[in-house]
């Protein structure tokens, strides 16, 4: 078993020191005096594990798309403004990866059904998945986008992220989908093919041939496509042992 797959498999939590001050929700700055007591804070008797769960909870998305917005700026070098909920966001799933109250991280999951056909955030000006893979015209077929994956910079590069994609994939296998679809950078992209291909997820490729339409705000910046065939089986053997370690923690 690889070391990426058994901290996915293990992936109930991460131990973290966290200070038991509370942060007004409503009004959260990550760079505020609050916030990094919460985050840097050292008391070990006073630790709480990361959670990692899909939540529509409006203070802790709002505390997500802050993350997000600083994340862009900073790893993109691009613009970013801020919008209201948009169509995707009122239909997506949103993983919420959290410290007590302090959301870390999250990521967006949007998929395309038989039931709900819907467009994926992807697909935008005249672009569409199934113009490029023929088996997505099935009618039975039904798959998903990841995107705006994001966490605070000490969380970055490491296993917090790996079990993050973890945790989408359950949801994707959960929901039905069969492939999963993502865009990003190319060293971003090549990063998460490798995590995923070491969760056993053979049929993951960066599509290098595949012209994506260019984002707003960032212009100048090449995404590439990256999808990932969700072997259920692999998914489901792996799901027991997670289920197994819960139990076992929970005796």
């Amino acid at each position: 078993m690889s070391d990426t797959m058994r901290d996915a498999l293990y992936g109930a939590g991460i131990d973290v020191p966290v200070s038991p001050q509370s942060v007004t929700l409503s009004s959260f700055d990550p760079e505020s005096e609050e916030a990094l007591v919460l985050r840097y804070g050292r008391k070990k008797q006073q630790q709480e594990r990361l959670i990692f769960e899909f939540s529509r909870d409006p203070a802790l998305i709002h505390q997500y798309y802050r993350i997000y917005e600083q994340e862009f700026k900073s790893v993109l070098h691009a613009d970013y403004h801020h919008h209201d909920n948009d169509e995707h966001d009122q239909k997506g799933h949103f993983l919420i990866v959290r410290r007590g109250k302090l959301c870390v991280g999250g990521a967006r999951l949007n998929t395309k059904t038989p039931r709900q056909p819907e467009l994926l955030p992807i697909e935008m000006d005249g672009f569409k998945l199934e113009d490029h893979f023929p088996d997505l015209k099935h009618k039975e077929v039904s798959y998903g986008q990841i995107g705006r994956l994001c966490v605070l910079p000490e969380y970055r590069g490491g296993a917090v992220t790996r079990l993050m994609m973890w945790h989408l994939y359950r949801k994707s296998v959960a929901l039905g989908l069969e492939t999963i679809f993502a865009t990003a950078p190319l060293i971003i992209a090549r990063g998460h093919m490798k995590s995923s291909i070491a969760m056993g997820l053979k049929h993951t490729k960066v599509h290098l041939d595949i012209k994506l339409p260019e984002y707003p705000m960032c212009e100048g910046i090449r995404f590439y496509l990256m999808s990932v065939g969700l072997d259920k089986e692999i998914m489901a053997k792996a799901e027991e042992v997670t289920q197994k370690n819960l139990l076992e923690e929970k005796a």
